[in-house]
């Protein structure tokens, strides 16, 4: 019989056990996870950096504001005091996040790694709990593994090679729990439009998403690459959990600091200086050489058309078209591709203070397993090391 059960080893699972057993070192917690070791899908965080938090985080941040308390009571600078407890020392950039010293998601993992050994928390790895049950107050997990409080840190939908498969939601169901829709999220967009010609192109623009009937539904702002596919990058992806089910328009203000008047006027100024350049060489100045050549082609104006040629009105439907560079949405590239999961465990069944469930006493759930979510930037990692700390602590004293 254990104490604690914390299921899954990702993020939220480990400082979840890590805090419990540090809150209380008489109790026998025993952390589980279904993947022969602990932790690999924070290897793939921050492009291998592991972006741990960001310094700005608050409940502003997420998409529902039950994450207050649990984010007052553990800040993105007491998340940092946490890690440099363990051994881990950080430093934010220019945007506020927040990486380990060393650059490397490896330094991370492996500080957890080894205050888990110093605790003594036992590991079964290669152990994938499929069915849980309740009798008498003890909760029985594969009819075998029994305790007295249950930490649920599965995980969403998102990278199941990683180990998200999506497993964690059978088992709140079958603890009478109710799960919302759930949607890829922090993904790639699939569109109609062929880009292949685009393919390797990054530009900094403002990202809108609409319904095909005008409805604004996400607006966004940063890096956008071009694939050969649809549009990826930071932008892009922070809207990609609006997309779900419905068809959808991505606008793309390909240049924020300039107004449509403004491109009139640079392509003006242009013809005025060297009226034999070619249009695809002046737009060279604005933005990358294929892109400006996609534009023309786009315009259905002949790729060697020089500046003299050009009409007014030609000029300012190019500038339009920058402004608001229209792709449809065919979709996403799915959970395989996406970073986070939309969707979840229902909060309004959870007491968001200690995360316990209110229809299941004993019962605890973190991280990506519960119904929220945030945009790129160390938001999400920052609400599993939260959330895990708070859980972990709360099922520790309520023994």
């Amino acid at each position: 019989m254990y104490d604690i059960v914390v299921v899954g080893a990702g993020a939220s699972g480990m400082v979840a056990a890590i805090s419990a057993k540090s809150l209380k070192p008489s109790l026998k917690v025993v952390l589980v996870e279904a993947l022969p070791r602990v932790g690999k899908k924070i290897l793939a965080t921050g492009n291998g950096r592991c972006n741990l938090t960001n310094l700005t985080a608050n409940a502003q941040s997420y998409n529902t504001s039950a994450v207050s308390f649990v984010l007052k009571e553990q800040s993105p600078k007491r998340i940092v005091g946490f890690f440099s407890s363990i051994g881990l020392e950080c430093t934010a950039d220019s945007e506020s996040r927040v990486y380990p010293m060393s650059n490397t998601a490896t330094s991370v993992l492996d500080c957890l790694r080894f205050e888990l050994e110093r605790l003594g928390i036992e590991v079964l790895t290669d152990t994938k709990i499929t069915s849980v049950k309740k009798t008498n107050g003890i909760f029985i997990l594969n009819s075998s593994i029994r305790c007295k409080r249950l930490i649920l840190s599965t995980g969403g939908k998102a990278s199941p090679s990683q180990g998200s498969d999506g497993s964690g939601y059978p088992l709140l169901q079958s603890l009478e729990h109710t799960v919302t829709p759930l949607y890829p999220g922090l993904v790639q967009l699939t569109v109609k439009e062929n880009v292949k010609t685009l393919k390797g192109v990054r530009v900094k623009a403002d990202v809108s998403l609409k319904t095909t009937s005008g409805k604004s539904l996400d607006l966004s702002s940063g890096e956008v690459l071009f694939t050969d596919y649809g549009l990826s990058g930071i932008a892009v992806m922070d809207v990609s959990r609006s997309v779900e089910n419905h068809g959808c328009v991505c606008n793309l203000n390909i240049i924020p600091e300039l107004s449509e008047d403004g491109i009139v006027d640079f392509i003006m100024r242009s013809k005025k200086r060297n009226s034999t350049l070619l249009l695809e060489d002046a737009l060279s100045g604005i933005v990358p050489k294929k892109l400006g050549h996609f534009l023309i082609k786009k315009t259905e104006l002949r790729s060697n058309i020089a500046l003299a040629e050009l009409k007014f009105q030609q000029i300012t439907r190019l500038a339009e078209m920058l402004k608001a560079l229209s792709f449809t949405v065919t979709g996403t590239k799915g959970f395989d591709n996406a970073q986070i999961t939309v969707g979840g465990a229902d909060v309004d069944e959870f007491d968001m203070s200690t995360l316990e469930s209110k229809i299941n006493k004993g019962l605890y759930c973190t991280g990506e397993l519960l119904d929220v979510d945030s945009p790129c930037g160390g938001f999400n990692l920052q609400w599993a090391w939260a959330s895990g700390i708070v859980a972990g602590k709360s099922a520790a004293q309520s023994l």
